[in-house]
Formats: C-alpha cells, sequence, structure tokens
C-alpha cells in the first residue's frame, strides 16, 4: 500500500532560473551535481536554503513540491534484497503529517499478507524516545526535576560505592542523555515470551532489578562518557510510573493513559498490539511472540506503526503541539530532548545522545541543521527515525526480520535527502573529518585495547611499524601493518587511520585508540555513512590471574533464569563459561576481566555496555558468580539423577534448580513429571546443550549417548514446593 499526500502551495522563486548555477549562500553551504537517488537524475539543481535560516524564521522559502521523487522505492527493494529483509513500512512526514507512506515485502511471509503503513512491529530501543518525552513531561509539569538524584524518585535504588558522589550525581538527565554509568546490558526478566507480569505484580520484577543492582557497582563515574544503558532507561520507566502513575497502574497502562490515547496513537501500546502484527524472522525463520516485561519496556518495548510514529515525530516538529491545536509539551521542553552532555571522552562523531537519542548531530545530515536520530532492535524486529526540526522534516522505518539492523539507516538518509531536496533544494554536503594526531612511542602504544566485545592487541614490530591484532580473542583474528604517515598511524590494506591518545576525565587518564574515516565495514558505512571518528578501545594493562578465579574456570548454567524469559530458547544462552584466554581471564571468551580481588573482577574500559563486573557470592552452601544479571552456578556441581528418582525441592521465580540425566541405554524414552506441576515449566537441553523441549508439567525425550541437562522453574502461580519423579521405558 502506498500513499502520497501532496502539497499545492506553490511559491514562486524570483530569477530562480538565473540563480541556479551561480548561487551559494552566504553560510558557505554549497550544492553538489549528480543523482540524488539511485530512482532519479538531476542537471541542475535549484539554489540552496540554509537550514539556521529556515530554524530562525530568515527563510521560508519552499520548492514546489510533490515528493514523488522521494518515494526511495527502487533503493528500498535493492537494499532489502542485499540484506534478505522480509518486510518494511516507511513513512515520511513534514509538519503538516505524513506525506507518504508504503509498506514493502511481507508482514506473514507464510501467510502472504503484505507489508503496509498499518503494520505492528516492536520499536525496540526507539521507545527510549518516548520514555524521554513522559520524563521531560514530568519535568516541564515539575513532578520531577531532572537534575535531582534519581535516589530522590526510587528510594531503594542504591549501588556499592565506587566513585565519589557517585549516588548524587546519577540523576534522571544523565540516564535519557546516557551519562549515568549505570551498567547497561541486564536483559534477565526484560524480554519474556508472549506477555508480561502485569497480572501478577511487576514488582516481581522490579524488586529483583534493585536488590541486583545493591550488589553490583557503576560501570564509570556519572558524566564521565555516554555509554548506552538499557537498565537506566528501565528506571526512567520506573520514575515516571511511580512519580505519577495511578494505583496499581503498569507501566504500559500508565504510556497508555499518559501519551497515547491524548495523541491518537491508537495502535501504540507497551503491550503486544494484536491487531495487525507483524511476524517477527531470525535468519528466515519466524521468532516466538514476545514483549518486554513491566517497566522493561520502556527501554525498547513499544508496538506501533509507522503511522502512529509519524503523528508523535509530527508533535515534536510542531513543537509540542498536537494536531488538535493543543500543546503536549511547551517548545523549551521540545528543544532540551535534543541537548547532549559533553566530556572530553565523548569524541564519537554519531554517538551524541540526547534525551532518548542516539545522535543530535548526524553527520550524514550535518547540512539540514538539527538532526535528531535513534534506531532499535530487539534482533529480530528493527527501526530508525530521524527528525529535523529546523527543516521540519522526518521519517520512520520499521523491519521486522534480524538482517535488516543496518538497512534501516541507509533507507531513513536516502528518503530524508532526497526530501530536503525537493522541499528546500539542499543536498549533501561532503563533510570530512581530519585525522587525529597521534602518540608515536611504541612502547608505550603497544598492549591490550578493550572494546564492548573483545578486545584489540597492538604489537611493536621493532622496525617502526606496529602490527593491528583485530578482535584477539578470536581463534583466528585477523592482523595488520600499522605505519606511520602524517602524524597518524596507518594500513596499506584498510581505509581508517588510527591515532593513540591519552584522555583525561576529571583527573583520570585512559589511554585509547581512536578510528577516523571509514574502515568498509557495514555499520561504518550504514551507521556512520563513512564519516567515523570513534574510540575503538581504551589500553587495559592486566594483573595475573590469581589462583582463586583460575579454581573456578568452567562451564556454568544461569540458574536464575525466569520460566518465560525468551533466554531460554536461544541458543546456549542459559549457559556460560570462565576461560583464560591469551593469559586473561574471560567470560564466554568476549568479555575480559580485571581481577581486583579474590572474589570481584571488574570488566574494564569505556566501551563496556553490560555489567559493570563479575562477583564471586555464596549462595545456598556454594560458590556462584553474578554478571549480566545472572547467578552462575557450576556445572560440575549439578545434581546427577537416574530413572526411579523422587526429587523434593523448593524454588521461586529467580531461582531454578538444574538437574543431569546420564543415559545408560540409548534409544529408551525418558519421562520427568511434577506431581501437581502445571504451574512449573520444564526445560530440556541434549548433549550438545542444544533445547531439545520446554512443557509444563511433563517433559518426554529420546534418550541417546551422552548426558541430559533438565531445569525446573516455577510460574508465579506455582506454591514454589515441588515434588518430580524420573521414569524410562
Amino acid at each position: 500500500m502506498e500513499r502520497t499526500i501532496t502539497s499545492h502551495k506553490l511559491v514562486i522563486v524570483s530569477l530562480l532560473v538565473i540563480l541556479f548555477t551561480t548561487w551559494i549562500p552566504a553560510s558557505g553551504i554549497a550544492f553538489l551535481k549528480g543523482d540524488i537517488d539511485d530512482d532519479r537524475a538531476m542537471d541542475d539543481l535549484p539554489g540552496v536554503i540554509n537550514a539556521q535560516q529556515i530554524a530562525t524564521g530568515k527563510s521560508t522559502t519552499l520548492l514546489p513540491k510533490d515528493y514523488t521523487a522521494t518515494m526511495t522505492t527502487n533503493y528500498i527493494k535493492n537494499q532489502m534484497a542485499k540484506f534478505n529483509a522480509v518486510g518494511l513500512s516507511i513513512a515520511l512526514v513534514n509538519s503538516k503529517g505524513i506525506v507518504w507512506e508504503k509498506g514493502f515485502g511481507w508482514a506473514d511471509k507464510e501467510n502472504q499478507i503484505p507489508a503496509t503503513p498499518e503494520s505492528v512491529y516492536m520499536l525496540g530501543s526507539g521507545s527510549k524516545f518516548l520514555t524521554a518525552v513522559s520524563l521531560a513531561h514530568l519535568h516541564e509539569k515539575g513532578i520531577i526535576h531532572l537534575d535531582n538524584p534519581i535516589s530522590n524518585y526510587l528510594t531503594e535504588f542504591a549501588m556499592i560505592d565506587r566513585y565519589p558522589g557517585q549516588l548524587k550525581k546519577i540523576t534522571p538527565r544523565r540516564i535519557l542523555n546516557q551519562h549515568s554509568g549505570i551498567p547497561g546490558d541486564l536483559y534477565n526478566a526484560g524480554f519474556v515470551i508472549k506477555e508480561g507480569w502485569d497480572q501478577w505484580g511487576c514488582n516481581l520484577y522490579t524488586n529483583w532489578l534493585m536488590d541486583y543492582l545493591k550488589m553490583d557497582y557503576p560501570s564509570l563515574p556519572p558524566g564521565a562518557m555516554a555509554v548506552y544503558s538499557n537498565i537506566g532507561f528501565v528506571l526512567a520507566g520506573e520514575i515516571a510510573l511511580r512519580q505519577d502513575g495511578l494505583s496499581g497502574e503498569s507501566f504500559p497502562a500508565y504510556m497508555d493513559r499518559v501519551m497515547f490515547r491524548p495523541l491518537g496513537m491508537d495502535n501504540t501500546s507497551f503491550k503486544t498490539v494484536q491487531k495487525n502484527l507483524t511476524t517477527s524472522y531470525q535468519n528466515g525463520i519466524p521468532t516466538s511472540k514476545k514483549e518486554t516485561n513491566c517497566s522493561f519496556g520502556a527501554t525498547g518495548g513499544a508496538y506501533t506503526t509507522v503511522q502512529d510514529m509519524a503523528i508523535f515525530i509530527t508533535m515534536v516538529l510542531n513543537q509540542g503541539q498536537m494536531s488538535s491545536g493543543k500543546q503536549f509539551l511547551k517548545p523549551a521542553t521540545i528543544a532540551m530532548l535534543g541537548e547532549t552532555e559533553t566530556s572530553p571522552l565523548d569524541i564519537d562523531s554519531y554517538f551524541k545522545p540526547g534525551m532518548g537519542l542516539d545522535s543530535v548531530n548526524d553527520p550524514a545530515l550535518s547540512y539540514a541543521g538539527r538532526t535528531w536520530a535513534k534506531n532499535g532492535s530487539t534482533g529480530d524486529y528493527n527501526s530508525f527515525f530521524e527528525i529535523l526540526p529546523d527543516l521540519k522534516l522526518g521519517a520512520i522505518v520499521l523491519t521486522n526480520s534480524d538482517t535488516s539492523s543496518s538497512l534501516v539507516y541507509g533507507v531513513i538518509r536516502k528518503c530524508l535527502q532526497n526530501a530536503i531536496f525537493e522541499t528546500y533544494g539542499m543536498t549533501p554536503v561532503s563533510q570530512n573529518l581530519p585525522p587525529c594526531d597521534t602518540v608515536d612511542n611504541s612502547s608505550i602504544i603497544s598492549g591490550i585495547y578493550v572494546k564492548s566485545h573483545g578486545y584489540d592487541q597492538i604489537k611493536d614490530n621493532g622496525n617502526g611499524t606496529l602490527s593491528w591484532i583485530i578482535d584477539a580473542h578470536d581463534t583466528n583474528p585477523k592482523s595488520y601493518q600499522l605505519i606511520l604517515r602524517n602524524t597518524v598511524y596507518r594500513s596499506k590494506q584498510r581505509s581508517e587511520s588510527i591515532s593513540f591518545k591519552n584522555l583525561t576525565w576529571d583527573g583520570t587518564g585512559h589511554f585509547v585508540m581512536i578510528q577516523s574515516g571509514s574502515s568498509g565495514s557495514i555499520s561504518d558505512e550504514y551507521t556512520y555513512m563513512g564519516h567515523v571518528r570513534k574510540i575503538i578501545g581504551e589500553k587495559i594493562v592486566f594483573p595475573a590471574i590469581p589462583n582463586a578465579w583460575k579454581q573456578r574456570e568452567g562451564m556454568y548454567v544461569r540458574d536464575n533464569i525466569p520460566w518465560n524469559d525468551v533466554a531460554w530458547e536461544i541458543p546456549l544462552n542459559p549457559f556460560s563459561i570462565l576461560a583464560e584466554k591469551n593469559g586473561l581471564l574471560t567470560s564466554d571468551y568476549e568479555i575480559t576481566l580485571f581481577p581486583e580481588t579474590d572474589t570481584l573482577c571488574f570488566i574494564p574500559g569505556l566501551k563496556n555496555r553490560g555489567d559493570s563486573c563479575l562477583r564471586s557470592v555464596f549462595h545456598e552452601g556454594k560458590d556462584k558468580l553474578l554478571i549480566g544479571g545472572y547467578r552462575l552456578y557450576p556445572m560440575g556441581q549439578i545434581p546427577v539423577v537416574t530413572a526411579g528418582d523422587t526429587i523434593n525441592g523448593t524454588v521461586t521465580i529467580f531461582e531454578s534448580d538444574w538437574f543431569r540425566f546420564d543415559t545408560v541405554s540409548p534409544g529408551t524414552s525418558v519421562t520427568v513429571k511434577v506431581n501437581n506441576g502445571a504451574d512449573y515449566v520444564l526445560t530440556v537441553f541434549d548433549s550438545s546443550l542444544s533445547l531439545l523441549t520446554r512443557k509444563k508439567e511433563i517433559a518426554t525425550w529420546v534418550s541417546q549417548q551422552g548426558s541430559y541437562y533438565f531445569v525446573i522453574s516455577p510460574t508465579p502461580d506455582a506454591d514454589n514446593n515441588y515434588t518430580l519423579t524420573i521414569t524410562n521405558q
């Protein structure tokens, strides 16, 4: 389905034809000749209108437009084919609403249901902007203050002391602009199969989260650097709910009442929207229906359509005014959403977060004035929207396949570039980031550089060159020679330049590796559109691994995953490994650990968006580990059971029991039954640790050679005291 709304207001621009190829505005923003879109070629381009002039009202000149060229149909089809995308919906918006909308591909491939502008998708982390607006609204009304400590509003919030005055410096504003220092990716109980826990009380989730954070440390000092934190936005949603919610109201119900219904976003909710819901795909295979759990939705749980998001974007473009003419937010509050916090460590050319936004200065559209951008991904759903407040344009794309995470950036930038041209005659201006000067002392440079996942290694070759080993934690890492050329390091095989610098914040130095220019990677070419400057990693000098940690190395299971967490269906997710690699202690080979004491390892590096540390804890008489929201239990200590056993035990929502069954006679049928167990879920893994079956009350499998692992997990309706029996035939 495609719909175009054409503007018939034509503005006469005197002498424009004469000036087409001669006028360059005083601002210095020039136009370029050439193809604006794969679908069309332009020989002569009209004059450029300065984005700042438009924003200040000094220029109101608009070119005749019908947005026919903006419809990047061929580009979208080509990109979907390139990335094997299943379905996609897109809408282009100006201050009057939708001017173009269309669906591509399939909302449901198996049933041949096409994607349309009415199709419903998960928005993913684009939900953060909705959450940010809800807190900004409360700030505007004086219910909260964005610069107060969040502990003023979440009185039980606390973390172990690591940085001076940390509790007072963690504020709602810093949560929203990603400078809080709160650990980021704690996904346990965040995404759940089918539906959240509203019916049992969301305190089940929030109490667990607050208890976990009390035993955790901040990852960075508040204000040090923008590092993505999903948990920060969970807390933001909880603040909004507690300060403005009705008695017994859940976060999804709260957002329905205060935002979606007033704005007329009738097909948007933090609960699953069943009407026109798309099927999501992972590796081309349909995935289970899921939703975010309670206030975890604040970080990535909205279901929506491009039409509803267009309503929201239009409100932002109109400085908070709704279609009814009523003011939803004040203009000053809207402007505040685009404010960012910057420290000497914030040198990323794209990731410059506003409130709930990934970037308020997108280098790909820098010629368009202010650029507010946010992506979203739940793995299977991917989205991206960008708002141009000065040019009164915006666009939103929603997709339903895991392969679309990069595609969405290209589609929206192409759509907006064309719309900017059609509306204002402005075309992209090449933006060259100058190289960043480097330290050239190879002995200082050499070492391990910890990234968001894994690490790179720099070695001194002794001849004035360096070896750059990318992903040194991998089994087969790639190595490139770096040569110092004109104050930066370069490789003959690569296009980017590399610099090494010491950056200081609040008296603490951080020696980092910086990339300038595109490496040609998909991320560099789509997210950054080639305009790349970012920290690759921070140099960390690791101590020797203490014996106490060496003795803990091995395989673990996660024994606190709730019964309906999506983690059960993600391959190997319920398992973890603590291992030594290249003399470094690692969790799952990608998380590099810095032993601080015999019971504490910090997760170092400025790029860490996961948990802050790995802790050893004594739980139920056993030595266990805590990391990433999970409690790890050594696989070697899992009780072994056999046919004929009867087992009694006690479990809770965040405490499951694991058992191992060793095959005696291959080919026999094994049955595990929970007596009166309708409120218990049994999950079985085979000898390769692949998911075999998940059933309530009874699980049966045909046993082959090797060991099988099964887990009993209670629902909130269970009495927690179980009896199970094991039989075979």
